[in-house]
């Protein structure tokens, strides 16, 4: 059976503690794969190029669209990371998204970089986009 939407949860920390994102409309992870370089050579055959993996993947981003909420707290460390952007990775703010299954199945992250967007359209409440950039690979629960 699939894992319904609802009850999906975006959290990050807010002074040192994983806290619930307020408000958020949609989570998105994308871009994680394992890294390729093209090998092909003049002794290849056929008319396709041939890959081989580096040993190297890439986490991603995980994107969200959030009702825009500048007052909060969960919505300012996005900001304040733009602002004053952490540059020792121990530092680097904790990420994770809780999946709405029966077993509250979680994916943390680190965020290395942060990337935000404000869209105000009439007839629609104004929506804060927010890019996590991920450091190194997410911890799935596969």
């Amino acid at each position: 059976m699939p894992t319904i939407s609802k009850g999906s949860v975006l959290s990050a920390d807010v002074a040192t503690v994983l806290t619930a994102m307020a408000e958020v409309i949609s989570i998105d992870h994308s871009g994680a794969e394992s890294e390729t370089f093209k090998y092909t050579n003049l002794n290849t055959s056929g008319a396709g190029h041939e890959y081989l993996a580096t040993g190297y993947s890439e986490g991603g981003t995980v994107d969200a669209e959030i009702w825009f909420l500048p007052a909060t707290a969960s919505q300012q460390i996005f900001t304040d990371e733009i602002t004053t952007p952490t540059t020792v990775v121990a530092n680097q703010l904790d990420g994770q998204i809780t999946f709405a299954d029966t077993g509250a199945t979680t994916m943390p992250f680190k965020i290395a970089g942060v990337g935000i967007g404000v869209s105000v359209a009439m007839d629609d409440g104004v929506k804060l986009s927010v890019s996590l950039k991920t450091n190194g690979l997410p911890t799935y629960a596969t």
